[in-house]
């Protein structure tokens, strides 16, 4: 059990370093083509590949089971991907991400009063102290008080109800089943938008990546649920401050942004008091 335990703290880190390459994979498109087009691409593709995969394991799967958390779930996902593109737009990334961090603590509510996991005093403080370094590190800006910053805050808990409403179905041990409704819905809505906002995409290395985002959405949210089948709903989300890791170093080596001497030794304690928690809490677990 210990071993499982740690294979789905490792999902749990795979899972949110990709969602950090697909953010930043909408990112570099949206030189190339409409944020519509990049969801499209986000959602389509995700169906196409998981048409394949069915189509080769031929396994008989159950998609009648829990259908109204399904769509619920899917459209919150929809609704937390056009938001974090709403967000972006109209606030700076730093107060974003500031407030887009703040989804663990949102979850950790979440889990203890809706699904009666027990969050213990140390792995809450931990998950306080991890986003109080974000603040620190991030430093928001004088905009961070304007009503427009609502926007950010509604995409955390977007983000906190789809986690929610994954965890419940992720009892059901069919995290294809998941998966299918996000990327039917999606693909289907806006496939219709964008049929009515198409822009001409000139350039085959566009499209090479709107491939890319779907297939890594894909893997991205099957490691995510396959994780959730293990380990409780808050334990997951706190990985989400690794994000702060990753984004950085992508900003670093593909968009050319420096990593001053603050956030390193933020990333340095987001480390730091992370496998103090992995440590602590699957230690606690094992004794159960």
């Amino acid at each position: 059990m210990k071993k499982k335990r740690l294979y789905a703290a490792i999902y749990s880190l795979v899972a949110f370093a990709l969602f950090v390459v697909m953010d930043s994979i909408g990112k570099y498109l949206a030189e190339y083509c409409s944020i519509i087009q990049i969801v499209w691409a986000r959602y389509f593709f995700h169906i196409l590949l998981m048409f394949f995969i069915f189509f080769l394991i031929k396994k008989k799967i159950n998609f009648k089971k829990n259908i109204k958390i399904q769509i619920y779930r899917s459209l919150l996902l929809i609704c937390c991907t056009v938001l974090t593109y709403v967000s972006v737009r109209y606030n700076e990334l730093i107060n974003f991400y500031i407030i887009f961090f703040s989804t663990p603590l949102i979850v950790s509510c979440f889990s203890y009063f809706f699904l009666k996991e027990k969050v213990t005093k140390l792995g809450f403080v931990l998950i306080l102290l991890s986003f109080v370094v974000i603040v620190f590190t991030l430093e928001p800006t004088s905009a961070f008080t304007t009503y427009l910053i609502i926007f950010p805050f509604l995409t955390a808990i977007a983000f906190a109800l789809y986690q929610l409403l994954t965890k419940v179905v992720a009892k059901d041990k069919e995290p294809f089943v998941a998966l299918f409704f996000t990327s039917i819905i999606g693909s289907v809505m806006f496939s219709i938008l964008a049929y009515f906002y198409w822009t001409p995409i000139e350039y085959n290395i566009a499209w090479l990546l709107m491939i890319c985002l779907g297939f890594i959405g894909f893997l991205s949210h099957y490691l995510f649920a396959i994780a959730l089948q293990t380990l409780d709903l808050y334990h997951v989300t706190n990985f989400q401050y690794t994000q702060l890791i990753w984004a950085s170093l992508i900003n670093f080596f593909i968009f050319g942004d420096t990593i001053s001497e603050l956030k390193i030794f933020g990333i340095g304690l987001i480390v730091i008091f992370g496998l103090i928690f992995i440590n602590r809490e699957l230690r606690l677990k094992n004794n159960l």
